[in-house]
């Protein structure tokens, strides 16, 4: 399978009707504070509560997601297993590219993540966005030179996203 254009809205749609609580992270996070740059995925922090595990997996596999690097094999009871074991889980899906994690090292956990969360909101859903301070730290750790660029912009803006963009 080809990565499709990301649909962001119909990712988080996804995620509100299997009531998965997550954090939007990375490039995407980027969009809510109002700076657009190209990117192939949504990244995720989720809550590794083994029920909020099960809901995330239930999205997935009703999403019709496959591996990543494995485009042939469809996400399972394999990856769902390694879910409640703390696995990174990177799919494809019909609406786009999903990258989850659960801890990153060196961060908060996921209740004190949520409670520092930014949130905005689109199609009457509330979207919890990781902090731009922890985004920062997340892109320092990383180091690369997109991280830094992706950096050097998020300490620039202080706007919203524009709930009218149609392009996401």
């Amino acid at each position: 399978m080809i990565a499709p254009i990301l649909n962001l809205r119909g990712l988080l749609r996804g995620l509100h009707s299997h009531e998965v609580r997550y954090l939007v992270s990375g490039a995407m996070a980027m969009v809510f504070y109002g700076y657009v740059r190209n990117t192939e995925d949504l990244d995720l922090i989720v809550d590794p509560d083994p029920e909020n595990l099960d809901r995330l997996a239930d999205w997935l596999t009703s999403a019709g997601a496959t591996l990543r690097l494995n485009p042939m094999s469809t996400f399972g009871d394999r990856e769902r297993t390694g879910l409640h074991r703390g696995a990174k889980v990177s799919v494809l899906t019909s609406l786009g590219q999903v990258d989850v994690d659960q801890q990153l090292p060196g961060l908060p956990e996921f209740s004190q993540l949520m409670e520092q969360a930014e949130l905005y909101e689109t199609d009457g859903m509330q979207v919890p966005v990781v902090n731009r301070e922890t985004l920062i730290e997340l892109k320092r750790s990383r180091g690369s030179f997109l991280d830094r660029a992706d950096i050097e912009a998020i300490e620039r803006i202080g706007g919203h996203w524009e709930e009218d963009r149609e392009e996401y």
